[in-house]
């Protein structure tokens, strides 16, 4: 796991905003509304987030899909799932 790309993605993740979520998921072509965006960065925001603790992404889907949507979960998991390939 490249130590560095790892440091990378969590401080993106940790600091990501409403707008700069909504400019990903334009970018890939996902439809969230803003009040969903801003639930996920809510969550998001509630713990200091480590892709590399497995466990914990499992939980923060687990609380999109519950908090938010199943829809909205899945396309965090997806987004999150890209990030992956760069550790």
């Amino acid at each position: 796991m490249n130590a560095i790309m790892q440091q990378l993605i969590n401080n993106k993740i940790n600091s990501l905003t409403t707008t700069e979520l909504l400019d990903l998921a334009s970018q890939h072509n996902i439809n969230i509304s803003s009040n969903q965006a801003e639930k996920v960065i809510s969550i998001l925001h509630s713990e200091k987030i480590d892709v590399a603790n497995k466990a914990q992404i499992e939980r923060m889907i687990q609380r999109l899909q519950n908090e938010v949507d199943p829809y909205v979960s899945s396309v965090v998991q997806q987004l999150l799932h890209q990030f992956s390939q760069y550790l």
